[in-house]
């Protein structure tokens, strides 16, 4: 799984794809310059990419492609 920043979500599927990971699952989160970026600002970014995260590494799909199942997955917890 990767972060990816609004803006480099296209960017970032392309390379996946020619890397060979076409699958390879990107959360999306907002763009802010960094240098230009308010206190808080990244954190509040973080908070709302909790979910989507979690939501990835907890995915029960195809565990040949996730490398274990759901149950497996639950029971590393």
């Amino acid at each position: 799984m990767t972060l990816c920043q609004t803006i480099f979500m296209e960017l970032g599927r392309k390379e996946a794809t020619f890397f060979g990971m076409p699958k390879l699952p990107l959360v999306q989160i907002p763009h802010h310059p960094s240098g230009g970026a308010r206190p808080g600002e990244h954190a509040e970014d973080a908070r709302i990419a909790i979910g989507p995260v979690r939501e990835t590494l907890t995915d029960a799909g195809d565990p040949a492609e996730a490398g274990a199942s759901g149950a497996e997955a639950r029971a590393a917890e």
